[in-house]
């Protein structure tokens, strides 16, 4: 498959650069970025012919589909234009910078007849996926999501959490399904961000919590489920503990012996697999545009209902 990549960011070359320059199947044809100087040093690091700081050049190829890296502020106008000239697209998340340009793009999408696929890697990690397979969503009575980085400078929770949280936000969806915000709690000090707790009604009774810190020892990042006898907690991207009432089972990646690759754990393999799968099928992603306009509008309900500590 012939394809575009615009951005060469610190994720494009943690994860799919590597990724996507090793599978025989695909063929960068191009890259782009705003600073041709960027794009000229990734293109030579990873052996990529094209180089552009012009749209106009991706638009006017003959690619089948484009992996938008670039960030969040344009991605509205760039994907709206690849979307327009019939090529197919995979978005870092977040898709938008808010929920209305989100819900905009679905729609260009769905009219245009192309896939739009937001990536929300947790959702293909291979532990998240366990939990949720093992669970179930009718079956969870409390739900707590927790992320905590040390010294991260937010002046704003929603900046936090488009940036850094909205893939707990997503995860809250990915297993609770479209839940209720009862209130949110957040801390604000010197200015900066301090931590944050939001809590949620499930659709199906229940509640959840989601928890962030931006004070901790270390990053951090898990899943806790209970519901219907069981509980599951999933130390990302480690292990997984189930509690049945009479015994425990462990999963875990992080052991000798492991051979599982870091960006499979992690969800990237499954999830670029995933998106050319939707292409040449041509079907809708498990993680689309629509899917990713109700998370973002998820994280405007949090936001509409901040308390400032």
């Amino acid at each position: 498959m012939h394809i575009a990549i615009l951005g060469c960011g610190e994720i494009a070359q943690k994860a799919y650069f590597p990724l996507l320059t090793s599978w025989e199947n695909v063929h960068i044809d191009y890259l782009y970025s705003r600073t041709i100087k960027h794009a000229q040093s990734a293109a030579k690091r990873w052996q990529i012919e094209h180089h552009t700081n012009d749209l106009n050049d991706i638009v006017g190829s003959h690619i089948k589909a484009a992996f938008v890296l670039t960030n969040k502020e344009s991605h509205f106008e760039i994907i709206k234009e690849l979307l327009i000239n019939g090529i197919d697209v995979y978005c870092e998340k977040p898709l938008t910078v808010n929920s209305t340009q989100a819900f905009l793009l679905a729609q260009l999408a769905e009219h245009r007849q192309r896939v739009l696929m937001v990536g929300f890697n947790r959702r293909y990690a291979l532990l998240y996926q366990k939990a949720r397979e093992l669970m179930g969503q009718e079956k969870i009575q409390l739900a707590i999501i927790q992320k905590h980085r040390p010294s991260l400078h937010y002046t704003s929770l929603y900046d936090a959490l488009l940036e850094d949280g909205i893939h707990q936000i997503d995860l809250m969806r990915f297993y609770c399904g479209d839940v209720r915000v009862i209130h949110t709690d957040a801390e604000i000090k010197n200015g900066f961000l301090q931590s944050a707790m939001c809590t949620v009604a499930l659709p199906s009774g229940g509640l959840a919590q989601l928890i962030t810190s931006h004070m901790a020892g270390a990053w951090q990042e898990s899943v806790t489920l209970h519901g219907n006898n069981l509980s599951i907690h999933v130390n990302a991207f480690r292990d997984m503990k189930i509690y049945y009432r009479d015994h425990e089972e462990l999963y875990g990646m992080d052991r000798p012996g492991n051979w599982t690759p870091d960006l499979t754990e992690r969800g990237f393999s499954t999830e670029i697999e995933h998106f050319f799968q939707c292409v040449e099928k041509r079907e809708m992603p498990a993680s689309n545009a629509y899917e990713a306009a109700k998370t973002q509008l998820l994280l405007e309900d949090i936001l509409a209902q901040t308390q400032k500590g």
